[in-house]
């Protein structure tokens, strides 16, 4: 097996970004597929007939999208299924070239995968195309709450008030912002706009929920295992995990109205 570097790693718009280089120089680019996605497959019938990922348009001049990896077949279902190893795969098209060049055609590439993968896609049973907030979109909304006062947010996520200035005033710049201040803008998101006890409420159901469906799914390993993970968790109590699922569901459910 080639082996392969890993040159870079990082996040856009909330996605595992990673690229490789290997003995042959050859470069490649992964970009994280998540279930909401217009997927690289189809999401209805797990078949070719309804693909909605548009190759040719993720592609750039430098780097050709050479297909998926980490997505699971399930003999159950007959249907492709995402986790989260899911990737949309791009090669650069040239090889030998400078890595500072290489990184810039793959970052580039990585946006053009990401927008094809957000492209509007809605589903028959939708009234409309939900939605879903990506943690950029909680930090904007979070930061251009004038009620939130930025003196106490400064001391509660460590970042300089004169940044949070800056972001309010111009919440475009969070693009630039840094994993760790996306992540402690994000908390304070869920701490501001989530009610505790409704999410523990959430939580209860969710375990009666999952519960019940566990029962009934013993013997299938295929339904039983990844919802017992989302049991686990809800049994862990990660609140701003299940405030996130919360404000999924809610926006699922309105979508089907």
């Amino acid at each position: 097996m080639q082996k392969r570097d890993l040159i870079y790693e990082d996040f856009m718009e909330d996605r595992a970004i990673k690229m490789f280089k290997d003995d042959d120089l050859n470069y490649s680019v992964y970009v994280q597929v998540f279930t909401t996605d217009n997927l690289p497959f189809s999401p209805i019938t797990g078949d070719k007939k309804h693909i909605f990922f548009d190759y040719d348009k993720a592609a750039t001049d430098g780097v050709v999208i050479s297909g998926v990896c980490g997505k699971e077949f399930n003999q159950a279902t007959q249907r492709y299924e995402v986790t989260d190893h899911t990737y949309v795969v791009g090669k650069t098209v040239k090889q030998s070239l400078p890595e500072d060049r290489v990184l810039r055609l793959m970052k580039k590439a990585a946006h053009y995968i990401i927008l094809e993968l957000n492209k509007p896609v809605i589903m028959s049973t939708m009234k409309c195309r939900p939605h879903i907030l990506n943690d950029l979109d909680r930090c904007t909304k979070l930061i251009t709450d004038e009620s939130v006062d930025l003196d106490d947010l400064s001391k509660e996520t460590g970042i300089a008030k004169d940044i949070l200035e800056n972001y309010r005033k111009n919440p475009d710049l969070l693009k630039h912002a840094s994993h760790d201040e996306i992540q402690e803008l994000v908390a304070k998101y869920f701490d501001v706009f989530f009610n505790r006890n409704e999410i523990e409420r959430f939580r209860f159901m969710m375990i009666k929920i999952i519960g019940a469906y566990l029962k009934e799914n013993k013997g299938t390993a295929v339904a039983y295992n990844p919802a017992y993970e989302l049991y686990r968790m809800c049994q862990e109590g990660d609140w701003h995990g299940l405030a996130k699922m919360e404000e999924i569901w809610r926006v699922m459910y309105a979508s089907h109205e």
